[in-house]
């Protein structure tokens, strides 16, 4: 590893007022230090090589943008994959054609072949519409869309509009938009004066009604007294697929959240929070996950298809840290008066981030960046130190009430002092102390103490670091697998900011970062770099001559075979380095592009390491009576507790009814199965199989015959 021994002269962060639409600062956000960083390094990431991949899609243009600013959202997931009945998925963004045309809300279809079959606007009402959510109902692959307009442009409250597409008919039949979340909702909806709910996100899970499934809308209502707390808004429908076929626009109830009403209202004090929002796909868990300006981590949540009372857990994330001495036995972190400052690690421009449901509806996992701060001063102002940002991943366990969190991009190499030091859930990452003994791990030739430093934000300025952190998750839950990924603009920061002409062939380059797991979260491999300019890690022609920002994959991992998952990409290629909705760079527009990479799971450092793994094998499993005529009952022996999941198929290979997808003791089981499907209908005569799932992984298949 190559040291650099470069003075870094930050500059003051200054905060200040930004356009439309964009997430407004905190008071609580720390500012900048003024600081000289004497010495730095870069990581190696060795472990990128062993990860395989190829592309299955090239990236592949669906339209020209002249909005260069997060076109997927902010804490949504734009690509959404279809059941594999279906096959294809959905891409819901929004986009300028041209520099003085409204902003309008896209939708592109991509077949089960990766060919981009549709790309055009979804509603034909020329207004400023944008941040669009979407999720498809796993019953029929319809997907559900919600997004917000300004109806009187460009002074006007912000309405909440809702579609769904009877794809099946004919892949662009969108529905009338209609409003779902604004003037329309009742008058005695709490805060329902306040009208200005924007940045709309979609999740479909199940009903408290077994012949139905429920779509949410979840929207944010702005302000409080000028103070800015996205005070989340929840619309629910129940729906089923008669209802889709009648285009009803469905029955719509509204609740917010109490804690999140107090934290709007000051009651009993202001607080803003950062979140996301996911609803489980297996029971009727809704949940919120993410940070709030308190510099705490929570996850506020109901187990009752969002009705009733809501728990709120949280964790402190002001981790006390050492400030390390130079070999003089001077302090390297010194406030103005030459004294050394208390040192915290807490979260910082992290604000962007999905949150998603795995190990069944078990855990939480989320993606957030902590910084290298300090406590606050005489004058009461805190700093932060930008060159000391780092991405964890952070995961909320429902049955022990635990949010845990492990670094997601660690900088150990060759060259630290332990190059085998495995990082553990629950330790935090010091970048002078990589084998965490307490010990500056190495110094500079004048004395100094080095240091990895890391910037996972895609653009180098300071002042739009705010607006520019952007974190997505991707998972395949009966494999185990999960991949988290950001954009990475430490060399584009070293060359722009600090000026080292060493990294000029980062200039205009952020890194595609992504991290993952084999077994549920378990153990993390290090970064693969998709895009890096450094042979020494990898190189992809497939982004030769490309500025690839606000990079987002798809929800769900496609299970390819033999190992291999597929990973959907969304991004924009920039004609123009930096954002200039953000006031950098130049409006010269860029494309939007589809692409699909697939990854070896199998190959992966850390697989085999099991994660709530259940042991069984073949005598494990087995049905009687075998022929049945209406009932069978499956007895299933857990030999280690864990997630167990028992589904029923036809010989098709069609999935129609779940049986069990639930946490197991260890001991013998039983489920009785009716011969209904997943929508309590009675199935026809015939073969039938059903597999048990454990632990990320099939386990057995035993085929059974209904006879009537």
């Amino acid at each position: 590893m190559k040291k650099l021994f470069v003075l870094l002269v930050l500059t003051l962060l200054v905060f200040g007022l930004f356009a439309d639409d964009l997430m407004k600062v905190t008071a609580k956000q720390p500012i900048l230090r003024d600081n000289v960083i004497e010495t730095r390094k870069v990581a190696n990431h060795s472990q990128a090589r062993e990860i395989s991949y190829e592309f299955v899609t090239q990236p592949t243009s669906l339209m020209e943008n002249y909005y260069d600013y997060m076109p997927g959202s902010y804490n949504g997931t734009p690509v959404r994959v279809q059941a594999d009945e279906f096959g294809g998925l959905y891409i819901i963004f929004h986009a300028r054609e041209t520099v003085n045309v409204n902003r309008r809300v896209y939708y592109a279809y991509v077949d089960a072949n990766g060919t981009v079959t549709n790309c055009s606007t979804i509603s034909t009402t020329d207004l400023h519409e944008g941040y669009a959510g979407v999720d498809v109902d796993p019953v029929t692959g319809v997907p559900f869309v919600s997004w917000h307009v300004d109806f009187q442009a460009p002074a006007g409250e912000l309405e909440c509009m809702f579609t769904y597409d009877l794809y099946y008919m004919l892949v662009g039949l969108w529905l009338t938009p209609f409003v779902v979340i604004g003037d329309n909702q009742p008058a005695n909806t709490p805060n329902g004066t306040l009208d200005e709910f924007e940045w709309p996100y979609v999740s479909v899970g199940p009903s408290p009604d077994p012949d139905k499934r429920r779509v949410y809308v979840q929207a944010n209502n702005g302000y409080s007294s000028g103070d800015p707390t996205e005070n989340p808004l929840i619309a629910y429908a129940d729906f089923n697929s008669n209802d889709l076929d009648q285009q009803s626009q469905l029955e719509w109830d509204y609740v917010t959240i109490p804690i999140f009403d107090g934290w709007n209202q000051s009651n009993p004090e202001w607080i803003r929070p950062f979140m996301s929002f996911d609803v489980s796909k297996v029971d009727g868990t809704v949940a919120f996950f993410g940070f709030n300006s308190n510099d705490e981590v929570y996850v506020c949540y109901n187990h009752n298809y969002a009705e009733g009372d809501w728990t709120y857990s949280s964790i402190p994330i002001d981790i006390d840290t050492w400030n390390p001495q130079n070999l003089d036995g001077s302090y390297f972190y010194l406030d103005s008066n030459n004294q050394p400052y208390d040192l915290f690690w807490g979260p910082t421009y992290a604000g962007h981030m999905t949150t998603m449901f795995h190990d069944g509806s078990n855990k939480l996992a989320m993606q957030i960046n902590l910084a290298l701060q300090t406590r606050e001063d005489a004058t009461g102002s805190s700093y932060y130190y930008p060159y000391e940002i780092f991405p964890y991943n952070f995961e909320y366990n429902f049955t022990t009430d635990e949010i845990s969190y492990i670094i997601a991009a660690p900088e150990v190499n060759e060259n630290a002092a332990n190059p085998d030091y495995e990082w553990q859930y629950n330790e935090m990452y010091v970048p002078w102390d990589t084998d965490n003994d307490g010990v500056v791990d190495e110094y500079s030739t004048t004395g100094s103490v080095m240091m990895y430093n890391d910037w996972p934000i895609y653009y180098w300025y300071n002042d739009v670091a705010f607006h520019e952190n952007l974190a997505k998750i991707a998972i395949n839950d009966d494999n185990g697998w999960m991949v988290h990924m950001w954009s990475n603009g430490l060399k584009n920061k070293f060359y722009n900011d600090a000026g080292d002409e060493e990294y000029i062939d980062w200039a205009t380059i952020a890194e595609i970062y992504m991290v993952f797991s084999a077994n549920g979260g378990q153990t993390w491999t290090e970064p693969l770099i998709l895009n890096s300019k450094s042979d020494d890690v990898n190189y992809e022609p497939a982004f030769a001559g490309m500025m690839p920002a606000y990079v987002y994959c798809g929800d769900k991992i496609e299970d390819m075979g033999d190992g291999w998952g597929k990973i959907h990409l969304f991004f924009y290629d920039d004609n123009s380095f930096g954002s200039y909705i953000q006031s950098q760079g130049s409006n010269l527009g860029g494309n939007l592009e589809y692409a699909s990479i697939k990854v070896d799971f199998s190959s992966m450092p850390g697989v085999g390491k099991d994660h709530n793994t259940v042991v069984t094998n073949d005598q494990d499993l087995s049905n009687y009576p075998n022929p049945f005529n209406p009932t069978t009952t499956i007895k299933y022996n857990v030999k280690e507790a864990g997630n167990v999941a028992i589904e029923v198929y036809n010989v098709k290979g069609q999935k129609i009814n779940t049986l069990v997808n639930d946490y197991a003791t260890a001991g013998e089981h039983t489920v009785i199965w009716n011969g209904t499907d997943s929508n309590n209908h009675s199935v026809a005569s015939g073969v039938y199989f059903y597999k048990m799932k454990a632990g990320g992984r099939y386990t057995s298949t035993k085929k059974m015959i209904l006879l009537k």
